[in-house]
């Protein structure tokens, strides 16, 4: 797929890579690249460094002085078409994913002049305009890639113990494979629905399975103010790790994405297994530590600004105190214990915690099990946009607070 070729056919095969692919509406981008003005304002508000990648891209190598450049591309009108539509696509594309894939496709050359700020971020569109130049293979890597990062995941471990195949789990999870297990799941349901597996990426270690599948009815207005009956898409992503023995799943609905992945690790296994949601215990004592550690403002790292208590000290009414000082909520809280008894004393009875981390407002969940003083804690973590910054967390609080933390994202299923 190269620019011309997209350029000069932009209705031949283009299609289902714009739009089937990357699920982007290109109609009214096409008609605006239709006009020489437009794409001649589009051009003229590129960085330098966006400049400097179309001009490495399209072989512009006589022009040196920015203006020269940009004057030079505005002549290639028709060869732009195809970065116009990257331009499109990179809206709600996240920079760290960007540069994450960048890193592992391009060569370092081609990456640099695309950074800024001492190489700790990127101009994301130049660096989407040189991933599409080396393949624009790279740009559907990145539209499921950039999903791990906006997505809550569902942490689950094998209920069974499996004995491990001879074969890696890498080595079993081929498009052929993946594609005869999504296909005994659809018969399996009956609801006439096709799952269809997107992609399969092997990524820091996980072995990433996207899926697409209709999940409920739904309809859309189109021209001639008609309605248009179908299903809302819905993505699942299964993310397995530890040869099969781990998978973090992200859907919307509950049942059939992990009904996929006990499958998959069923046929892998070559045997009947399920996953159930992670669990990892913390003793009310630690959390009794931490939560006075955050009242003093003496806990390392993080700053208490919302505490939700049901059945409180104060005549046994709900009560929710926030504050965005620190220090004013603190003063607050302390001010209630004298006057009553600890806020904190029943840890069942607390709703949610929230604390600041590294600027970020992070929400707090104590869910009691059935042992009593035992706790899952788990943290809201749609605040913390990527996954190496939620990573970081989670090792943050188990190795600064001795506390393991888990997603709030559940699938219901127990041991």
């Amino acid at each position: 797929m190269n620019p011309t070729a997209r350029t000069n056919s932009p209705d031949c095969g283009d299609r289902v890579f714009w739009e089937n692919e990357l699920e982007l509406n290109i109609d009214d981008a096409l008609l605006h690249a239709q006009s020489p003005d437009e794409m001649r304002t589009w051009v003229l508000s590129r960085t330098g460094r966006q400049v400097g990648v179309l001009c490495r891209a399209l072989g512009i190598t006589d022009a040196t002085r920015l203006k020269d450049r940009k004057s030079a591309l505005a002549r290639c009108n028709g060869q732009l078409v195809p970065f116009y539509l990257v331009d499109i696509f990179a809206s709600r594309k996240g920079e760290f994913a960007t540069l994450d894939l960048a890193q592992a496709k391009l060569s370092e050359d081609a990456i640099k002049p695309c950074l800024r700020d001492g190489e700790e971020s990127c101009d994301k569109k130049a660096l989407l305009y040189a991933l599409f130049h080396d393949s624009p293979e790279h740009l559907k890597t990145l539209f499921h890639l950039d999903k791990i990062h906006k997505s809550s995941f569902a942490r689950m471990v094998l209920r069974q113990k499996a004995r491990q195949p001879d074969q890696k789990f890498v080595d079993f999870l081929t498009t052929k494979k993946a594609k005869e297990v999504l296909e005994a799941f659809d018969r399996q349901k009956r609801d006439r629905r096709h799952s269809q597996l997107k992609d399969i990426i092997r990524h820091n270690h996980h072995h990433l399975v996207f899926v697409r599948r209709p999940e409920r009815p739904q309809y859309i207005m189109v021209p001639g103010d008609r309605i248009q009956h179908g299903h809302r898409v819905e993505w699942v992503i299964l993310d397995f790790a530890d040869d099969a023995k781990r998978v973090a799943i992200a859907s919307d609905s509950r049942k059939a994405p992990l009904q996929m992945a006990n499958m998959l690790a069923s046929a892998y296994f070559d045997q009947d297994v399920q996953y159930v949601d992670e669990c990892q215990i913390t003793y009310a004592k630690q959390i009794a530590n931490l939560l006075a550690q955050l009242k003093q403002g003496q806990c390392e790292g993080l700053d208490l600004v919302e505490l939700s208590v049901s059945s409180s000290a104060i005549d046994g009414v709900d009560l929710d105190l926030s504050h965005d000082d620190p220090d004013i909520l603190r003063r607050a809280v302390a001010s209630i214990e004298r006057d009553h008894s600890s806020l904190t004393a029943n840890i069942d009875r607390i709703q949610k915690v929230e604390v600041i981390y590294r600027s970020k407002r992070i929400e707090l969940r104590f869910d009691p099990q059935t042992v009593p003083d035992e706790f899952i804690v788990r943290y809201v973590d749609s605040r913390l946009k990527n996954a190496s910054l939620r990573r970081r967390f989670e090792d943050f609080m188990r190795d600064t607070h001795g506390i393991p933390i888990l997603t709030a994202q559940t699938r219901g299923a127990t041991a």
